[in-house]
Order: structure tokens, then sequence, then C-alpha cells
């Protein structure tokens, strides 16, 4: 495995504890029966939770570009070190993006998300290059 694909595979893995961040405190909160039941009512839960909700979202909405753009440079044999540093930097940002936007740190998150958007951007420009 490349770089590349290596970061795309902690990318997927990093979904994990993104899908059970909030459904772990929302069960903390409401109880086994609720997690077991149907979820119908949403139990009061700290706006962090809520934050965590967007923050997988988010991940989920951009897995599928940065799949494409990183498999694309990976099929075409253009994978180099510019991309494979653009895939660390990428790794880096969407991990710094999703902790600080639960934690609620909007200036960070929103630099974590530039720069993730700069290196997909970068990945993308290598395909061209």
């Amino acid at each position: 495995m490349t770089i590349d694909t290596t970061c795309l595979l902690i990318l997927a893995l990093w979904s994990i504890p993104l899908n059970h961040i909030p459904a772990i405190a929302r069960v903390a909160a409401a109880g086994v029966n609720w997690g077991l039941g149907n979820r119908d009512r949403k139990p009061e839960v700290a706006a962090w939770v809520e934050r965590a909700d967007r923050a997988q979202r988010n991940h989920h909405d951009n897995l599928a570009t940065i799949a494409v753009a990183i498999l694309l440079v990976q099929v075409t044999g253009q994978t180099d070190e510019i991309t494979g540093i653009a895939s660390i930097v990428l790794v880096i940002s969407r991990i710094l993006h999703s902790l600080t936007y639960i934690a609620g740190i909007p200036v960070v998150r929103s630099l974590a998300y530039f720069s993730g958007l700069i290196a997909i951007g970068t990945i993308v420009w290598r395909l061209f290059a």
C-alpha cells in the first residue's frame, strides 16, 4: 500500500469512532433500553453530542470525494511524494476538524477544514501535472 491508500484507510476507519461517539453518549443519557429500542425520540444531551453528529455527517459527506481523489492518483500511477504528503496533511486535518468540531473550537475547526480542502486540491492537481 502507498502512503496515499494508507491515509485513505485511516480516514475510513476514523468513521468508526465518529459513528459511535454520539450513539454511546445518547445511550449513556437515556439508558440501554433506549439504545436497544427504536430510538424514535432523542434524549436530551449535551451540546457536544449534537456537534459530534454534525462532525460525523461532515466526515461522511467528504469521504467519498477524498476516496475518489486518492484512488484516482493510485489507479493512474501518479502517487508521489507530494500526494503522500498531501494525504498525510489530509488525515491530520480531517481528524483535527472532527475533534475540534466536537469540542466546539470553531476557528481551529475551520482552519482544519480548509487545510483538508487544500490537501485534496493538491492531490487532484497532481492528476493533471
